[in-house]
C-alpha cells in the first residue's frame, strides 16, 4: 500500500517470487490472508508496465489456485482488468494477462462463462489475429486460452467459424487449434459447422508439410475422419480438398498411430458413392493398403482397417468393371486371401465378405481365364484358407463358417469336404 513507486515494486516482486516458489497449495492461501488481493488486482489499471506484468503474473498464480481462491481475484474486478490488458501494446504484459485468463477459464464451467460473459472469449480470439512476430507468444497463448474453453466443456457459443484463424498461426499455436477442433467434434460439432470453418483445405495441406509433428497428423487425421464418416456429400468437401492423395504419407510413416488413422479414412471414403471410390483408386492409395494388408508384421489395427478399405470397396465390384479390375491389378484378392488367416474375427469377417463379392463379379466375355477372380484366389490359397478358417476352433462365429462353406461348396467343390476329426 506505499506510495512510493519502489517500494510497491519491490513488494510486489517480492509476492509473486513467493507464489512462483512453492506449490499453490502451500503458496496462495498465504497471499490471499495478508489481504493484499483487492490492491493487487487493482494494480492492473496501473501506467507502469512492470507493475501491470507483475500484478498479471500474481493473478495468473492466484488463479492455479482452489476455485475458491481464483474468485476472489474474479471478485475483486480482475476480468474486466486482464481483458483489457490482453490487447497491451507490452507483449510481456498482454501474454501475462492472457495466462491469467486461461487459468480462469480452466477452473470449472462457471467460471469459463464468466470469462465469456465478460467478452473475454471474443477478446482471445481477437488476439489470434494480431500478426506481429514480437506478439507470437501472445498468439499460442491465447490459443491455449481456447483451447481451455472448447474442452472439456462443449458450448454452442464458441464462434465456431473464427477457429479457421487459428490454422495461420505458428506450427505450435496450429497444433492447439487442431485439438480445439477435434475435442469439439467430441462434443456434437455439426460436420456442416465443421465445412463452415473453411478449414479443411488447410487440414489436408498439414498432413504433407514437412514441418508438421506426428501429434499434428495425428490430430488432422481424427478431425478429417470425423468428416468424412459423415454424408458423401461431407466426404465430398475432404476428397475435394486432397484427402487421399494427402493419405498416402502417413501410410509410408512407421507410426502406426497415423498409418491406422490415415486407413481408418480411407475406409470411410470406400464406403461412399462412386466417384469417391474412384478418387481412391486413382489417387494410388490402393497400393499401400494391400501393402499394409498383406504384410504381417503390421498391427492387427492396421491390417483391420486395411481389410475394411478392401472389403468396402470390393461391394461397388458387380456394378463397375473397372473397379473389379483395379482391384484385381492391384492384388486385392490375393490381399483378401491373406486376410483369412489374421487372428481376428472381424478381420476374418471382412475377408469373407469381400471375397464373397468379388467372386460374384462376372468378367467379361473373352477375359483371360488366369485373370478371374475365381483364378487368382484358388493361386493364392482361397481354398486352403477359407477351409482353415472354417475348421478352426478358434473361430467362435458360427456365421463366418457357414459363409467360409457356402463359398467353398460353390466356387471349390474339391475342397469342401470337412476335414477328418
Amino acid at each position: 500500500n506505499s506510495e512510493d513507486p519502489q517500494i510497491k515494486k519491490a513488494s510486489v516482486i517480492q509476492i509473486r517470487k513467493i507464489l512462483g516458489g512453492l506449490p499453490p497449495s502451500e503458496s496462495v492461501q498465504p497471499v490471499i490472508d495478508t489481504g493484499l488481493v483487492p490492491d493487487i488486482v487493482s494494480l492492473l489499471d496501473s501506467e507502469d508496465t512492470s507493475l501491470q506484468r507483475e500484478a498479471a503474473w500474481i493473478v495468473t498464480d492466484i488463479a492455479c489456485g482452489t476455485t475458491q481462491q481464483t474468485e476472489l481475484v474474479i471478485d475483486a474486478g480482475a476480468i474486466p482488468r486482464l481483458i483489457i490488458l490482453a490487447a497491451s501494446p507490452n507483449a510481456d504484459v498482454a501474454e501475462n494477462a492472457v495466462w491469467a485468463l486461461e487459468n480462469i477459464i480452466e477452473d470449472s464451467a462457471r467460471l469459463r462463462d464468466r470469462v465469456e460473459e465478460e467478452g473475454g472469449l471474443a477478446a482471445l480470439v481477437k488476439l489470434v489475429d494480431r500478426r506481429e512476430p514480437s506478439f507470437e507468444n501472445v498468439q499460442r497463448r491465447a490459443v491455449r486460452a481456447i483451447f481451455c474453453y472448447a474442452c472439456p466443456w462443449p458450448s454452442s457459443k464458441l464462434p465456431i467459424t473464427r477457429v479457421r484463424i487459428l490454422f495461420y498461426a505458428n506450427m505450435e499455436s496450429i497444433e492447439y487449434a487442431v485439438q480445439t477442433l477435434d475435442k469439439i467434434g467430441d462434443h456434437g460439432l455439426q460436420r456442416t459447422d465443421f465445412i463452415g470453418t473453411g478449414v479443411v483445405p488447410r487440414l489436408v495441406k498439414l498432413l504433407t508439410d514437412p514441418s508438421s509433428s506426428i501429434t499434428l497428423q495425428k490430430e488432422v487425421l481424427k478431425c478429417l475422419g470425423y468428416l468424412v464418416s459423415g454424408s458423401d456429400d461431407d466426404t465430398d468437401v475432404a476428397v475435394d480438398a486432397g484427402l487421399l492423395p494427402g493419405l498416402v504419407v502417413p501410410l509410408e510413416t512407421k507410426s502406426r498411430d497415423l498409418c491406422y488413422l490415415a486407413l481408418w479414412n480411407a475406409s470411410n471414403v470406400a464406403a461412399g458413392s462412386d466417384s469417391q471410390v474412384h478418387a481412391l483408386l486413382d489417387s494410388g492409395l490402393l497400393m499401400p493398403v494391400v501393402h499394409i494388408l498383406m504384410d504381417h508384421q503390421q498391427s492387427f489395427q492396421c491390417r483391420r482397417e486395411a481389410c475394411w478399405t478392401i472389403s468396402n470397396l470390393t461391394k461397388k465390384v458387380s456394378g463397375d468393371a473397372t473397379v473389379a479390375q483395379a482391384l484385381i491389378e492391384g492384388r486385392c484378392v490375393e490381399a483378401l486371401s491373406a486376410a483369412l488367416l489374421i487372428p481376428k474375427a472381424k478381420a476374418k469377417e471382412l475377408a469373407v465378405s469381400g471375397i464373397t463379392n468379388v467372386l460374384e463379379w462376372k468378367p467379361p466375355q473373352g477375359s483371360e481365364a488366369d485373370k478371374s477372380p475365381l483364378t487368382i484366389l484358388r493361386s493364392a490359397s482361397g481354398p486352403q484358407n477359407l477351409r482353415s478358417v472354417r475348421d478352426s476352433r478358434d473361430v467362435n462365429d458360427p456365421k463366418i463358417k457357414r459363409e467360409c462353406q457356402s463359398l467353398l461348396t460353390r466356387y471349390f467343390p474339391d475342397c469342401s469336404r470337412p476335414a477328418r476329426v
